[in-house]
């Protein structure tokens, strides 16, 4: 999948957003990308779309590329 490739690709400029189980990728209308932050739903001290890189975040937690692929759709 295309937007798995881009974001593996670009890995050092998400920092933790990279590998977290609640970052979720966004697609606009013209084809942006936007990192979505799925803990700002339960809680509004996360920014739904956090500025990166993101160096440290107290909700950080990491999900395995072989599980994040499985989610998207990607093979």
């Amino acid at each position: 999948m295309e937007v798995m490739t881009d974001l593996e690709n670009n890995k050092h400029r998400m920092g933790l957003c990279a590998d977290c189980h609640f970052m979720r990728t966004m697609r606009s209308d013209r084809g942006s990308i936007f990192i979505l932050c799925e803990r700002s739903k339960i809680d509004q001290t996360f920014p739904k779309y956090p500025r990166l890189p993101v160096l440290q975040c107290a909700g950080y937690e990491r999900t395995h590329s072989d599980q994040r692929k499985a989610e998207s759709g990607a093979e």
